[in-house]
């Protein structure tokens, strides 16, 4: 044994006490290696056995950053790690166990922050979130009983007394509906024999109940009377048929010469045939509540159709507003004001603060920075779900002032706020088409969206002649 091992360590021809010393260190070497794998083991680290020894060990953390070394001897530790991983099929020839264990089920639940509800049409198997369809879609509107009585209104002034005339007889003598305006018309008309049948309303009990008789809203003039239209209902509104007789007309989109055709088409939109329906756009408002001290504002509660705008008023220097969404501060506004604005109205005043451009069927709230003395504060949109804040902080320097689709302006001192979420209540539209391409129809007619002249084709003649003439240069000049 002694000579054998005298040859496995090279040490033919020495004496004893060499020969036991080396022995002595060689087994020294093999403990210390056993003991360190060991502790590798426990400590979870991945054993590298360096080229050309049996005896010494590289260790290597999972993860840890390779020396020289150990990237020269990197592919025996794949083959290590491939034959020593546990539940892979290819080492064991068995199948991970993961793909018996199922998968969790779930569920989606529609909520405001206060109340819930399961959303169980989007999930499929308690497992899959898939959509059954687009979240908006064309609707229309199919009386189930006839529609009997009809308000119109009108564009202030004499000038459209003519034609509110036509169709007020039209309504009255060929759909037998019972005709109702203002009290200002109401006086206007008074003269007029042949409008002996129109009705109005006196007090203001009356003109808070508009909503519990009227069936629809006949709108003569431009967006203005629309707006009109959506004041006088500040709860639940009747559908809203407009006629275009003002200067833009975003909003109507039946012409008047029309109106013998679209009235019959809406009134016998009946529901034994559905199908002959007329379609219709809801769209969104808002609710405003004027805050003062941190308490509403009695009789200060608005719905707005367009946007509600608050700015600095007749200071002559920034005003300073605090932004919250459900009690969450979001950011400030520091230049001439702020509009929150609904899809309808991203093409009023949003549009020429730099606010983009929102189909009415969106649901979102448009939020546009008037002047900001920012370059980093651009518009945005927020969901129709968001509830926001609008308040005047104590340190501001001025007042500012709040308007409501242009209308009842109110100030607001240090301290003041108004809270502004989507209204339970939209505006039902009738449209000439539908929603889409009454709304592309109105982009290109009111604001001449994308006009351009059209690129003029090549001439073939000019190309074919070109082409020979460049040939003929090329040639000449090899």
């Amino acid at each position: 044994r002694r000579g054998r091992g005298r040859a496995l360590l090279g040490l033919e021809g020495a004496g004893e006490e060499a020969v036991t010393a080396a022995m002595l260190l060689q087994r020294m070497r093999s403990s210390r290696g056993a003991s360190t794998a060991r502790g590798a083991e426990r400590e979870g680290c991945r054993a590298t056995p360096r080229r050309g020894r049996t005896l010494e060990r590289c260790w290597a953390r999972p993860g840890a950053e390779l020396s020289d070394r150990q990237r020269r001897i990197k592919p025996t530790v794949h083959s290590l790690s491939r034959s020593s991983s546990n539940g892979v099929e290819e080492a064991t020839g068995r199948k991970p166990e993961f793909r018996n264990r199922g998968k969790a089920k779930f569920q989606l639940c529609r909520t405001d922050g206060f109340m819930c509800e399961t959303e169980s049409k989007h999930v499929e198997n308690d497992s899959y979130v898939r959509f059954d369809g687009p979240s908006t879609q064309n609707h229309m509107l199919v009386w189930k009983t006839c529609p009997k009585t009809v308000l119109v209104l009108k564009k202030r002034g004499k000038a459209l007394l003519p034609h509110l005339r036509d169709v007020a007889r039209h309504l009255w003598f060929e759909l037998n509906l019972q005709v109702v305006v203002e009290p200002e018309v109401g006086r206007e008309i008074s003269g007029m024999s042949d409008l002996d049948f129109v009705e109005t309303y006196d007090n203001e009990e009356d003109a808070g109940k508009l909503h519990e008789f009227v069936d629809f809203v006949v709108c003569l003039g431009g967006d203005g009377v629309v707006l009109h239209a959506s004041n006088l209902f500040p709860g639940a509104m009747p559908p809203v048929i407009s006629f275009n007789l003002g200067s833009l007309g975003f909003l109507t989109n039946h012409w008047h010469e029309e109106y013998h055709k679209d009235l019959p088409d809406m009134c016998n939109s009946c529901y034994p045939t559905p199908l002959s329906g007329v379609f219709v756009t809801l769209r969104m408002r808002l609710s405003v509540q004027v805050m003062r001290k941190g308490k509403p504002v009695p009789g200060k509660r608005f719905q707005v159709l367009n946007e509600v705008c608050v700015d600095r008023g007749s200071n002559s220097y920034l005003c300073m507003i605090e932004c919250y969404e459900r009690n969450r501060l979001i950011t400030k506004v520091q230049g001439d004001g702020v509009l929150l604005s609904t899809p309808t109205g991203s093409t009023a005043y949003s549009v020429a603060a730099g606010g983009s451009i929102v189909h009415p069927s969106v649901p979102a709230i448009l939020f546009t920075p008037i002047c900001p003395h920012s370059l980093s504060f651009r518009p945005v949109l927020l969901p129709d779900s968001a509830e926001l804040e609008l308040r005047v902080p104590e340190t501001a320097r001025g007042t500012a002032w709040a308007s409501f689709d242009g209308k009842n302006r109110v100030e607001l001192s240090q301290g003041d706020s108004i809270m502004v979420r989507m209204s339970d209540y939209p505006v039902p539209s009738i449209n000439k088409t539908d929603e889409t391409a009454d709304w592309f129809k109105s982009l290109v007619r009111c604001l001449r969206w994308n006009e351009r002249l059209d690129q003029a084709p090549f001439d073939e003649e000019e190309v074919v002649k070109e082409v020979h003439t460049s040939s003929s240069r090329s040639e000449e000049h090899w």
